[in-house]
C-alpha cells in the first residue's frame, strides 16, 4: 500500500528529503570554519535570485533573455564550485581515504617503536628547553609535492640527531623536518602555510601555521613544538591538537598505528629521568 500526495509517493519523498538534508548538513559541517564556508554563503545569495528568476520565467513565459543567462550560468556553476573548493575537496578525499574502510588498503611505511620513542624523547627535550621544532611524519602520501627545498639527510631516526638538528643556531633548525618510515629524509624544508581563513591564537605563529598548512594537503602527522611556550601539538587534517608530554609517546603510537614494546617504554622513562634541562635563548621563529 502506498500513500500519494499530489502524485508523489510519501515514503519515497521522505527518504529522498532525508538524504538531501543529510548531504547538505554534512557539507556545511565540513566547510564550517573554512574559507569554503564563506564562499558557499555567498553563492547561496547569488544563486537564489537566479533560481527565482528561472521559476518566474517558466511560469510567465517572459524574461527569456534573463532566463537564458541564468540557465547558462547554472550550467557551469558545478565547474566553478570544483575550482573554488579544490582545497576542501582534496581534504575531504584524504579523510575518506583514511577512514576504516580504506585504511586497510593503504601502503603507509612502517614506523618502528624505537623511531616513535626517539621522536617523543626529542620532542620532550625541545619542549622542556623551549626550542622550536617542526617534524612531519609521512604516512601513505609523500610530502614532496607540497614542500620546497630542504637538505637531504637520509639518516636513521634518533633522539640525539633530532635534538641536534633543532638546536638553536644550527643551520638546519629554522624550518621543518620530514621523516618517512624509520629514516629522516630531509631537514630545513619549507612547509606550505595555511591561509588566513585558519584562525590561530595570537601566541602561535608561522611554525604552527606551516604545520596546519601541510596537514591540509596530505595525510602526514606533523609534530610542532612551540618556541614561546614549549607546548607540543599535533597537526592532522588541518586540526591542531595540544598533547601532554606524558602522553606524547603513546599518542604518537596510536595515531601512527604502531605498538610500543615494554622495553621501549622503560627506556623512554629512563631518558626522561636523566634528561638535563639546558637553558638557551633561541632565535624566535614562532
Amino acid at each position: 500500500m502506498s500513500w500519494n500526495i499530489f502524485g508523489y509517493d510519501v515514503f519515497e519523498t521522505i527518504i529522498e528529503l532525508l538524504i538531501i538534508w543529510l548531504s547538505v548538513f554534512l557539507a556545511f559541517r565540513f566547510l564550517q570554519g573554512t574559507r569554503g564556508g564563506g564562499v558557499i554563503r555567498g553563492l547561496i545569495v547569488l544563486l537564489a535570485p537566479l533560481w527565482l528568476l528561472q521559476m518566474l520565467a517558466d511560469t510567465t513565459g517572459q524574461f527569456q533573455r534573463l532566463d537564458f543567462f541564468a540557465e547558462q550560468f547554472l550550467t557551469y556553476v558545478v565547474l566553478l564550485l570544483i575550482i573554488i573548493f579544490q582545497p576542501e575537496l582534496r581534504q575531504a578525499a584524504l579523510r575518506v581515504s583514511q577512514s576504516g574502510l580504506f585504511s586497510r588498503f593503504s601502503h603507509a611505511p612502517t614506523i618502528g617503536d624505537i623511531t616513535i620513542t626517539s621522536i617523543a624523547d626529542a620532542a620532550v627535550f625541545l619542549s622542556r628547553n623551549q626550542f622550536g621544532g617542526l617534524i612531519a611524519i609521512e604516512r601513505e602520501n609523500r610530502t614532496s609535492d607540497h614542500v620546497i627545498g630542504g637538505q637531504l639527510i637520509d639518516a636513521q631516526v634518533s633522539s640525539s640527531l633530532l635534538q641536534s638538528i633543532f638546536w638553536p643556531n644550527n643551520p638546519l633548525h629554522d624550518l621543518g623536518l620530514i621523516i618517512r618510515g624509520d629514516r629522516i629524509t630531509k631537514a630545513s624544508v619549507q612547509f606550505p602555510l595555511a591561509d588566513d581563513s585558519v584562525a590561530l591564537p595570537s601566541e602561535l605563529g608561522s611554525r604552527h601555521r606551516a604545520a596546519i598548512g601541510l596537514s591540509m594537503r596530505c595525510d602526514a602527522l606533523i609534530v610542532v613544538i612551540s618556541e614561546q611556550t614549549g607546548r607540543i601539538s599535533f597537526a592532522e587534517q588541518g586540526v591542531l591538537t595540544t598533547i601532554d608530554r606524558d602522553e606524547l609517546e603513546q599518542t604518537l603510537a596510536t595515531r601512527l598505528n604502531a605498538e610500543l614494546s615494554s622495553e621501549t617504554e622503560a627506556e623512554s622513562e629512563e631518558v626522561e629521568d636523566t634528561e638535563v634541562n639546558i637553558q638557551a635563548t633561541p632565535e624566535s621563529t614562532e
